[in-house]
């Protein structure tokens, strides 16, 4: 037989057990869900920005010598070559055969005149090359591409091999007059 459930007061000392096991488990509860706001709406540490991998291509000296090839290759009227050596992204923007047409139709005027590098600034995977030729100072940009230093054309010409075709470039050029001599004259049309 059941017996009934009683009625009145507990016994003494269940009632606090109870109410100290509810107030744990309340506790426990906002705790929980107080690590749960905290980790699903609070912000992700930013992980700290790895450096880029410095190896011995990253020297000034490397810099260097990538440059002095790339701007030998050019002053030695190699241009085929030359383009060989631009980032890949440069190279989207003409092709290598209209490159070197360009050359043909329009030579520069100072050839065969070496660089001379007088400063190197590197910069995350980007470098700046000063270098002088006939005394006039210019600035070059390479890119850090797989494994290698390569040359990027600078934003105005970046523009123009975009927008232009090499005959436009290079009639434009004999036009201006900024061709060198050997280059060939463009037939003009009878309107």
């Amino acid at each position: 037989m059941d017996h009934p459930p009683r009625y009145g007061r507990p016994p003494r000392g269940e009632a606090g057990r109870a109410l100290a096991a509810i107030v744990i488990m309340i506790v426990g509860v906002l705790i929980g869900a107080a690590v749960t706001v905290v980790t699903v709406l609070g912000p992700a540490p930013e992980p700290e920005p790895s450096p880029a991998p410095r190896n011995s291509q990253w020297s000034e000296t490397e810099v260097r010598q990538a440059a002095q090839l790339a701007l030998d290759t050019y002053a030695g009227e190699a241009y085929g070559d030359f383009w060989d050596l631009w980032s890949t992204r440069a190279q989207a923007l003409i092709r290598r055969e209209d490159y070197v047409r360009l050359f043909r139709l329009c030579p520069p005027t100072a050839r065969d005149t070496r660089f001379t590098i007088a400063a190197v600034t590197i910069t995350g995977e980007g470098a700046t090359v000063q270098a002088t030729r006939s005394g006039a100072p210019e600035s070059f940009d390479f890119l850090f591409e797989d494994g290698s230093w390569r040359y990027t054309p600078p934003p105005e010409q970046q523009r123009e091999y975009r927008t232009r075709t090499a005959d436009q470039i290079a009639q434009e050029g004999q036009t201006a007059g900024t061709c060198g001599s050997t280059a060939p004259t463009f037939p003009t049309s009878s309107g």
